[in-house]
Order: C-alpha cells, then structure tokens, then sequence
C-alpha cells in the first residue's frame, strides 16, 4: 500500500519536513509494509525557501542585511544557478519573528533587508525572482525593497525619506534608476487583499504587526498616497489587482515598475514537488498545518494538496494542531476527516509540547482508521 504525506508546517512546533517525518512514524506502526512518500510543503512564508531547495537542489547563498529595524544581520537567499533563479523569503530579512514583541509597529518597519538579498542576487546574474511573502513586519508598499534598488523617495521639501511605513504619506517624488534592471519576479502570495481600503493591506493586517487604531490609518492614507504618485507616474494602477496588499503591499510597489505574476506559494511548491506524477496506486494523502481555519480554503497547502487528490480520487485526510472547521466546511474542503491535536483531552498548550509525538499517535490511528484492508 501506498500514503503520500504532504503537509505545510506546524508553525513554532514543527517544520514541513519534521511534520512529515512524525507523520511517516506513526504510520510505520500500523502498517511496517506501506509504501511511504514524504513531500514537504510551503505556502509564501516560514520555511518557502528550505521547502525549495528540497526540491530544486539550490545553493544556499549568505548575504550580508538589514533587518526590518535596520539593523545589521545576516540571511539567506537560494541559487538556482542553471535557471538564473533566486528564490528569496521576504521574512528573512523584513519577517515579524525577527523582531521582539515590543519592537513590533510598521509604521517604522522596513523591507530594505529584503532589497538587499534581491540586489546581490541581482549581482549573482539573477534573471528571475521567486519572492515569498509571508511573515513580514511591514507596511510599506515595497518601498524599502525599491531603495534598495536604487529609487529615491522624496517628500515635498525635497528631502530623501527613510523607506519605512510612516514615510508613505510623505512621499511627493518618485526618482527612478536610469539604468532599470531587467528581472522577473514571481510573487508567492497566498492572500488576494488590495492594497488599501478596509480590505487592505494596513486595516487587515497592519494590527497583527503591531499597528494601533490610528497607526493605521496613518499606513491606509500612505498606501493610497503612493499608489496616486505610481498611477501620475507611471499610468500603472497598482492598487486593486489580487494580492497587491500582501506583505504590506510589496507586490503593488513592484508591480509598479517591474514584470511581475502574482502565484499561490503552495502552488509554486506543488508545481516543483511534482507530487501529481506519484499518485498512481496511492491509497491515501496526508496532509495538513499548524491551524485548519477559514483561511486554509484560500489556496493554501491543505487546500491546494486536496483539490490534487479530490481530481486523481485519492482520499485526503488532514491533519492539523487545531480545527476550528466545522463539518460543512471540512466538506467543502474536500477533506474526507480532519484529525486534531487540540481536542477535549487536549488543549493548545498541550499540543505544542512533544507535538512530533502527538502527531506520530495521531498518524497510527489514521492508518488503522483509513488503511485497513487497502
């Protein structure tokens, strides 16, 4: 018999490839003689870049950065050097688990760091960039990345802004390199908010980040401020396209000025997993996350996973550290069960202690729940 396993990380307990691999434990108990797959998952965030280098085989390159503080430290970025590829985690360089919790507001956060890892991939003969957004700290429609690369933001006196949130409202120039450099960006976004507004990028998710009330509609009207010069600028509405308010509107200050596609990060990494070209003969699909949420029905992994099973008649049971899914959705989801950390035994606190353990438990009891007899 035959079980795939593929689910996203179990975020602050495990990584995809850690999931997995407790997943793979729990299933050898029930049934030593299956035939098991392990294929790591990722969305825009936490661990994109490790889950593609799995599967790319890319060199792991050390760069020199800021944080979203500005503050120097050191990051990482991935090297397909036969592609001319970089494959770079915003939320290396500019992510909110870099910052402690009372450093946490975007009205002085910055995605600088992450210009910087562009540029020396840039340097490294980059053609094309796979950005990853989840997990940032900021909100400033990209405008750090572009200092990075050379642009000058001015405000009415002349004066060079720094490219941090609170500057957006401020800015009243746009200066561009004379010499743009030509690359690709793949944005791997996995929410499709615009960039201002009550959907926005500040009003949703700025809180999170460490936003008050008014801090937010400082960000709001800076937002609107700089998607307003781009369209005097530039003729280019970056303001409305799905996607433009992800990671506090980064891909709406690149879409302004380079090529770019917004995709899902789980689809980016099911496209290089090529998990669809081992489904013959599989009994069941595993798959899952941290939280099993609203949210997971938004082209995340777990949903992404079971619309591949649901197409090729697989079976897919997630598996996750808490549901707050009722059974309508899990339905709709194209799950056939959902397994829980978190239960009536069990409480939030508890799952996240010796969660590989936990989740290997829960693995024996799929397998003698869905594997008997397959």
């Amino acid at each position: 018999m035959k079980i795939i396993i593929a689910t996203d990380k179990f975020k602050g307990s495990l990584t995809s490839m850690e999931a997995g691999e407790s997943i793979r434990s729990g299933l050898a108990q029930s049934e030593p003689n299956a035939a098991i797959e392990i294929f790591p998952m990722a969305d825009g965030g936490d661990g994109f870049g490790k889950v593609m280098k799995y599967y790319l085989g890319t060199q792991t390159v050390h760069c020199q950065t800021v944080d979203p503080l500005l503050r120097e430290i050191t990051a990482s970025w991935e090297w397909d050097a036969e592609n001319k590829t970089a494959v770079i985690e915003l939320a290396s360089a500019a992510g909110l688990e870099l910052l402690k919790a009372d450093e946490r507001n975007p009205l002085h956060t910055s995605t600088f760091g992450a210009g910087l890892l562009i540029q020396d991939a840039l340097k490294k003969g980059a053609e094309k960039i796979i950005l990853g957004l989840g997990g940032s700290a900021t909100n400033d429609a990209g405008m750090g990345i572009l200092a990075a690369m050379d642009f000058i933001f001015k405000d009415e006196r002349g004066n060079v802004l720094l490219p941090i949130g609170k500057s957006l409202h401020q800015i009243k120039t746009i200066e561009i390199p004379s010499r743009l450099r030509s690359v690709q960006f793949t944005v791997a976004c996995d929410v499709t908010n615009i960039l201002y507004g009550l959907e926005g990028a500040a009003f949703v998710y700025a809180p999170q980040k460490g936003a008050d009330e008014n801090e937010v509609k400082i960000l709001d009207k800076g937002l609107r401020n700089i998607a307003a010069l781009i369209l005097s600028q530039t003729r280019k509405d970056i303001s409305a396209f799905p996607g433009s308010g992800a990671a506090g509107g980064v891909a709406a200050g690149l879409a302004a000025f380079f090529d770019i596609k917004v995709i899902s990060g789980a689809s980016i990494v099911m496209h290089a997993s090529q998990m669809d070209k081992h489904l013959q003969d599989t009994a069941i699909i595993i798959t899952g996350e941290g939280r099993l949420d609203h949210q997971s029905a938004n082209g995340k992994v777990v949903q992404q996973v079971a619309a591949l099973g649901n197409r090729n008649q697989v079976p897919i049971v997630a598996v996750c550290g808490e549901n707050t899914l009722d059974e309508k959705a899990i339905t709709a989801l194209g799950l056939t069960a959902v397994y829980s950390l978190v239960d009536e035994k069990n409480n939030s606190a508890g799952a996240l202690a010796n969660a590989g353990a936990q989740l290997s438990a829960l693995a024996a009891l799929i397998a003698k729940d869905y594997c008997k007899n397959k």
